[in-house]
C-alpha cells in the first residue's frame, strides 16, 4: 500500500537501477525469539526475486531489486498488535534506516497477517525508494512482495468501477461524485492486474498504470489521440512484447482517455487471462488515487469475493463511453484482436443522414451535424424540423407541432430529454405522439401538443393513453400545487399526482363534485385511489386524502369525510341501512355541528356528541320535534334494537325517542324521562310510552302515557308514575283536571291486606284487592286521618266520596264504617252499633239528621254516645238498665247525664 501521504507523480523511461534492499527479520517484543528464528530467509529471498524479475519484465530490464545486506532477529519495542505504520516507524527509527535512492527496506516479522489483515504493506520516497512490511511467509508472499513493490515503484491500486445500474462508464460531477448515485469505486476490484487483490499468480500490470510509471520501452502503447471520426485498430497481447499492442485514445466530448489492451494467456498472463478474463481490457487512469487505475468491465455490477471472471470485452460486443464514443470489439483470434473507435461525431453524422434520407417531411437539411448537446448528443437541422442524435437513444426526426412544444419545453435540456423514436401517426381522432427519454409528446387537432411525463404519464398508460376514458391530455403537466403534487387535464377529466397518494385519475360526475370543494386545495386534498364501480344500484367512487366521493345515478355525486364519514363505514357504506348519500356535507349547525343526508336517512355530527346514524321511524319522530333545533337537539348514540316486543330507541341530548311495533314511536324528556329511566324505562312497570309528552296542563304540567300507566309532572309536585287500578281511579276522578290534581309521590304498596296507595295534591287514592281502589278526599278524608287510615277502626274505604245528600252533605263508607260531612254539622265518623243504630233509622233521611259530634265512650258502665241534629244514639247496657238494643236517647236532649226509665 502507497502511502497517500507521498505526492504521486508520472514517472519517465530514464528510471533505471538495481534497488538495493536490507533484508531484516525483526522480533516484535510479544514475539520469540524462536517465533522469529521460524520466519524463512528462503522464501524471503525466493520472494524479493520474484518481484525482480516481475519488475524488470515490465520496465524492459531498467530497474530491478537484490538483496545487499541480511540481519536476523533484530529485536524492537513494536507489538504485533500495533497497525502496521506504528510497527514499521518503529522499526526504521530503532535500526536508524534512510532513504537513499535505489534502496529498499524489506522487514518480515513473525505475524500471520498485519493489522486490518492486511497481507503486506509498502511505501515510496520518490518511487525509487521505499520499505515494505512483510508477516510470516505464505502462498501469497511472491505476490505480495511484487504488489508491495510496485507501491514502492510509486504505484497504487488497481480498482474497479462498480454500478447498481449496471452502467459500464458514468460521468463525474463537479464535487468528485459519479453521475449515476448507484456507482463507486472497488478499490482492488481489478484482478487482471498485479496491483489488484493479491492471488498465487502476478498479472501484468495495465497499460495506463503502465504508462504512468514509464515502463517498457515506450512504443507499447498506441496514442490515438482525440477520436473525431471511426478508426479501427489491432491489438496484441498485453502480456508479450510487440510495439502498439494497446491503444489509447481520449473522447472528443469529455476529453476522458481510455486505454484498449488484449488479454491473452501469454506470459505474465497464463494464468489469469482465460474465460471471461480472455478479451480486451478498457482502463483509466485514475480511480481511489491518481496513481491508481480504474477497469470498465462489461459486467459493472458489483460481485461477491475477491475476484471477477469477466473482466475482459468479448467479440461483438460495444462498450460506449459516457459521452457517446463507441468502442466495438469487431474480433479475437488467438493471437490479437480488432477494434473500431467511433466518435460521437462520426457516429451522430452517419446516424442522421439515414434518418434525413428517410423522412420526406424534414426536407433539405440548413445545416452540418452540431455536436456538443448534453449527455453526448448532436443534432441537424432541416427545412421542416431537425434530426437529434445522442448515444443512448440514436437519430430520431422532429418537426411540427410535436417540436414547436418540445422547444417550450427547452429541448433536450429540458425535463423530456432527448426523442427516442419517430412521430408516430394515426390515433383517433388524428392524432400524433412522440416518446421521449423523459415521457412522450401529443398532438390531436382538438387539444394541440401536450407532453405527459413520470407518474401522470404511467397512470394514462394503464388507462390506455388515447383510447381510453381520458382521451388526449389537454395540458401540460402543471406542478407547484400543495403538498409538491402535480395534475394534467384530459379531454375526459384529469389525473392527479403527489409523492404521498400517487397519480390518480378524475373524471366524470365524481369530478365535478371533487371540484365542487375545491379541488387538491378542498377539504378532499388528493385522490387516493381510482374510481371504483360495481357498487349497488350501479353506483361508483372514488377515496380522497379527506374521505371520498360517491356517486349513483339516483343519487348523483356526494362527497362524505370526517367523522360522518367514518359512522357511515361503520355501518357499511352503501350495503347498509343508510344506503348512498343525497346530499352533500351540510355544517354551520347549532353547536357547530353537521349533517349528511342519506338514502335511509342521514349522519349527524356535533363536537359534543360525535356521528351517528338517524334512520326510520325514529328519525321522522325526531323530524317533529325540529331536528336539531328542537328540544332533542343532536343523537347521542345510535339506533339500538332488541328491546322487548321488538323495540327500538335512539338517545338525544334532549332525551330519548323509543319506537315499537305496538306503541309507535314516541318522544321522551325531561323530568318524566327521568321518572320512567328510575322505574326501568321498558323493562319497568310502565312499558313503552304510548303518546307524547303533553303539556299544557293545569298548573303548566305535562303527562305521557305508557302500556301499563302514565307519568305526570308539574312543577309543584315533580314527576310520578301512576299504574293500575290507582290510575283508573284517578282517571275516573277526571285526571289532572279532577279533585286529586297531581300525584305527589309514587304508588306506595305493602299496607295491611296487601293495600297500596298514592298521595295527590287534593287527597290520595287507596287500594287493596278487596275494596278496590277508593279516592280519599277533602274533610273526610282529614277526618280518616285522624282515626289513624288503615290501621284505625274505619280500615279501608269500600266507596267513593257520595255527596248530594240533604243539606249539602256527604259520605264514605269504610270497612269500619262511614265518615258523613255537612256544611252544617261538619264531618262524623260513624262506626258500630251506634251506627248501625242510626242506620235502623234511615240514616240522614231518618228523625236523626246528620251526627254533629263523633261516637263518645268512657260513660258509666262502658256506655257511648254520638249525637246528631235530631237527638242522640246510646247504649243501654251503658246503664245497666236497658235491653240489648239501640234507641234514640230522648233524655239526652235534656242534657241528662243518666238513663231513663
Amino acid at each position: 500500500m502507497l502511502d497517500t501521504g507521498i505526492a504521486a507523480e508520472a514517472f519517465s523511461l530514464a528510471r533505471q537501477g538495481d534497488i538495493k534492499v536490507s533484508l531484516m527479520t525483526v522480533q516484535l517484543s510479544d514475539k520469540s525469539e524462536a517465533e522469529t528464528n521460524a520466519i524463512s530467509l528462503v522464501s524471503a529471498n525466493t520472494a524479493i526475486q520474484v518481484a525482480s524479475n516481475y519488475w524488470k519484465t515490465m520496465s524492459n530490464n531498467r530497474l530491478s531489486f537484490s538483496v545487499s545486506n541480511t540481519r536476523t532477529g533484530v529485536k524492537s519495542s513494536a507489538a504485533s498488535w500495533q497497525s502496521y505504520t506504528q510497527i514499521m516507524e518503529t522499526v526504521t527509527r530503532e535500526i536508524g534506516w534512510v532513504s537513499n535512492p535505489y534502496t529498499a527496506l524489506v522487514v518480515f516479522v513473525a505475524s500471520p497477517t498485519l493489522s486490518s489483515g492486511a497481507y503486506g504493506a509498502g511505501w515510496s520516497t520518490n518511487g525509487i525508494s521505499g520499505r515494505v512490511l512483510m508477516p510470516l511467509p505464505g502462498t501469497l508472499t511472491n505476490s505480495v512482495v511484487t504488489h508491495e513493490f510496485g507501491h514502492l515503484l510509486g504505484l497504487m491500486h488497481a480498482d474497479s468501477l462498480q454500478c447498481g445500474s449496471g452502467a459500464t462508464d458514468v460521468a463525474s460531477l463537479s464535487d468528485g461524485t459519479f453521475a449515476d448515485p448507484s456507482c463507486s469505486i472497488r478499490e482492488y476490484g481489478d484482478t487482471m492486474d498485479l496491483m489488484g487483490a493479491s492471488q498465487t499468480s502476478q498479472p501484468a500490470i495495465s497499460s495506463s498504470l503502465w504508462q504512468f510509471a514509464g515502463f517498457g520501452r515506450g512504443d507499447e502503447i498506441f496514442d490515438a489521440g482525440t477520436v473525431g471520426d471511426r478508426r479501427s485498430f489491432t491489438l496484441t497481447a498485453w502480456a508479450g512484447t510487440a510495439p502498439n499492442r494497446a491503444v489509447k485514445f481520449r473522447d472528443p466530448v469529455s476529453q476522458e482517455v481510455y486505454y484498449l489492451e488484449l488479454r491473452l494467456p501469454v506470459g505474465y498472463d497464463t494464468a489469469t487471462a482465460v474465460g471471461g478474463n480472455r478479451g480486451v481490457k478498457i482502463v483509466q487512469n485514475g480511480g481511489s488515487t491518481s496513481a491508481s487505475s480504474i477497469i470498465l468491465m462489461p459486467n459493472a455490477k458489483p460481485f461477491a469475493g475477491y475476484y471477477s471472471y469477466q473482466h475482459a470485452w468479448q467479440a461483438g460486443q460495444i462498450f460506449t463511453t459516457h459521452a457517446g464514443t463507441k468502442v466495438s470489439i469487431d474480433w479475437i483470434s488467438s493471437s490479437a484482436a480488432g477494434v473500431t473507435i467511433e466518435s460521437t461525431f462520426a457516429a451522430a453524422s452517419k446516424a442522421i443522414a439515414a434518418v434525413g434520407s428517410s423522412w420526406a417531411a424534414l426536407g433539405a437539411s440548413t445545416s452540418g451535424v452540431v455536436c456538443g448537446l448534453r449527455d453526448g448528443g448532436c443534432y441537424q437541422d432541416y427545412e421542416g424540423g431537425a434530426v437529434i442524435w445522442s448515444p443512448a437513444t440514436g437519430a430520431q426526426p422532429t418537426w411540427g407541432a410535436i417540436r414547436a412544444r418540445w422547444g417550450s419545453l427547452n429541448f433536450v435540456d429540458g425535463p423530456m430529454g432527448y426523442p427516442t423514436s419517430a412521430e408516430v401517426c394515426g390515433l383517433p381522432q388524428g392524432g400524433c405522439y412522440q416518446d421521449y427519454q423523459g415521457g412522450a409528446i401529443i398532438w390531436s387537432p382538438a387539444t394541440g401538443a401536450q407532453p405527459t411525463s413520470g407518474a401522470i404519464r404511467a397512470r394514462w398508460a394503464a388507462l390506455n393513453f388515447v383510447d381510453g376514458p381520458l382521451g388526449y391530455p389537454a395540458s401540460g403537466v402543471t406542478c407547484g400545487q400543495p403538498g409538491g403534487g402535480c395534475y394534467q387535464d384530459y379531454q375526459g377529466g384529469a389525473i392527479i399526482w403527489s409523492a404521498g397518494t400517487g397519480a390518480h385519475a378524475s373524471t366524470g360526475p365524481i369530478r365535478t363534485a371533487w371540484g365542487a370543494t375545491g379541488f387538491i386545495g378542498g377539504s378532499m386534498g388528493y385522490p387516493t385511489a381510482e374510481v371504483t364501480c360495481g357498487l349497488p344500484q350501479a353506483g361508483c367512487y372514488q377515496d380522497y386524502q379527506g374521505g371520498a366521493i360517491i356517486w349513483s345515478q339516483a343519487t348523483g355525486a356526494r362527497a362524505t369525510s370526517g367523522e360522518v364519514r367514518a359512522r357511515w363505514a361503520a355501518l357499511h357504506f352503501v350495503d347498509g341501512p343508510l344506503g348512498y348519500p343525497t346530499g352533500d356535507m351540510t355544517c354551520g349547525q347549532p353547536g357547530g355541528g353537521c349533517y349528511q343526508d342519506y338514502q335511509g336517512g342521514a349522519i349527524v355530527w356535533s363536537p359534543a356528541t360525535g356521528a351517528h346514524a338517524s334512520a326510520g321511524p325514529i328519525r321522522t319522530a325526531w323530524g317533529a320535534t325540529g331536528f336539531l333545533s328542537g328540544p332533542m337537539g343532536y343523537p347521542t348514540g345510535g339506533v339500538t334494537c332488541g328491546l322487548p316486543e321488538d323495540g327500538c330507541y335512539q338517545d338525544y341530548q334532549g332525551g330519548a325517542i323509543i319506537s315499537s311495533p305496538g306503541t309507535g314511536t314516541r318522544v321522551s324528556t325531561g323530568p318524566i324521562r327521568t321518572r320512567w329511566a328510575a322505574l326501568n324505562f321498558v323493562d319497568g312497570p310502565l312499558g313503552y310510552p304510548t303518546g307524547e309528552v303533553t303539556c299544557g296542563q293545569p298548573g303548566g304540567g305535562c303527562y305521557q302515557n305508557y302500556q301499563r300507566g302514565v307519568i305526570s309532572w308539574s312543577t309543584g309536585t315533580g314527576a310520578h308514575a301512576s299504574t293500575g287500578p290507582i290510575r283508573t281511579a284517578w282517571d275516573g276522578t277526571g285526571f289532572l283536571s279532577g279533585p286529586l290534581g297531581y300525584a305527589t309521590g309514587e304508588v306506595t304498596c305493602g299496607l295491611p291486606e296487601g293495600g297500596c296507595y298514592q298521595d295527590y295534591q287534593g287527597g290520595a287514592i287507596i287500594w287493596s284487592p278487596g275494596t278496590g281502589a277508593r279516592l280519599s278526599i277533602g274533610p273526610i278524608r282529614t277526618a280518616w286521618a285522624a282515626t289513624g287510615f288503615l290501621t284505625g277502626p274505619l280500615g279501608y274505604p269500600i266507596g267513593d266520596v257520595t255527596c248530594g245528600l240533604p243539606q249539602g252533605g256527604c259520605y264514605q263508607d269504610y270497612q269500619g264504617g262511614a265518615i258523613i260531612s255537612s256544611p252544617g254539622t261538619g264531618t262524623r265518623v260513624s262506626t258500630g252499633p251506634i251506627r248501625t243504630r242510626w242506620a235502623a233509622l234511615n240514616f240522614v233521611d231518618g228523625p236523626l239528621g246528620y251526627p254533629t259530634g263523633d261516637v263518645t265512650c268512657g260513660q258509666p258502665g262502658g256506655g257511648c254516645y254520638q249525637d246528631y241534629q235530631g237527638g242522640a244514639v246510646c247504649d243501654r247496657l251503658s246503664v245497666g238498665r236497658f235491653s240489648q238494643e239501640f234507641e234514640p236517647c230522648w233524655w239526652l236532649v235534656s242534657g241528662q247525664k243518666s238513663g231513663k226509665n
